[in-house]
């Protein structure tokens, strides 16, 4: 018995391919549309910090540094978040952006990501050799994702590093590793942002202790 054949129609084979060059030209339009909106928002953040309007300047990076390969960009972002929280008194989380930028982007190689999302980057010296989970009393809430950064699927693990000083209140922020420098700063800001669970709740603190914590972003479509 001779194998059998099935026929395909030249017709079927050309809307195929048809339906396929529009699935392409329709991401490309999308890509492009995008990294439009995300150069704009670049130029944005740059002129508000020039012009000292750095609440807008902040949340125009939030924008501006969601994309994988942001390569040099990086390091821009990050001294003007470190100029912007100076300016708006933030000095915790300036000093934690001075230390990114110290420990990650001094030196080749520098954390630049790379496109298919696969990079990790951690401190090459320096770390503390002795950590301690934070304590129970202590409030650390999930730090901002935004849907900017998922759809770019800027995903990964940031360790971080911090203090207590006697009020409670977080310090010595140091980030330890991770994926993106975006996600570093979202990190940063929650830990610098912690506080007692209970208000008025100041328990008697080592203040020569370092406490680590872990930050997973997922971008999860359930979640949608």
């Amino acid at each position: 018995m001779r194998p059998t054949h099935q026929r395909i129609s030249p017709l079927l084979v050309s809307l195929a391919a048809i339906g396929l060059s529009a699935a392409i030209g329709c991401g490309s339009m999308w890509e492009k549309v995008r990294e439009n909106e995300r150069g704009y928002a670049v130029e944005n953040a740059r002129n508000d910090a020039k012009r000292g309007k750095c609440a807008e300047a902040l949340e125009g990076l939030d924008r501006a540094e969601a994309v994988m390969s942001i390569d040099r960009f990086a390091i821009e972002a990050n001294q003007i978040r470190i100029r912007c929280y100076e300016k708006l008194g933030l000095s915790e989380l300036q000093s934690a952006h001075r230390r990114l930028l110290d420990d990650f982007y001094t030196e080749e190689p520098m954390a630049f990501p790379a496109a298919d999302g696969s990079s990790v980057f951690r401190v090459a010296e320096g770390a503390p050799l002795r950590f301690d989970r934070p304590p129970s009393w202590l409030l650390i809430e999930r730090p901002r994702y935004t849907p900017y950064a998922q759809r770019s699927k800027i995903v990964g693990r940031v360790v971080i590093t911090f203090g207590l000083a006697e009020n409670g209140r977080t310090t010595r922020i140091r980030v330890l590793e991770m994926p993106h420098p975006l996600l570093a700063s979202w990190a940063i800001e929650a830990v610098a942002k912690a506080r007692p669970k209970r208000k008025g709740q100041v328990p008697i603190i080592e203040s020569e202790r370092t406490y680590v914590t872990t930050f997973n972003y997922e971008w999860r479509w359930a979640d949608e």
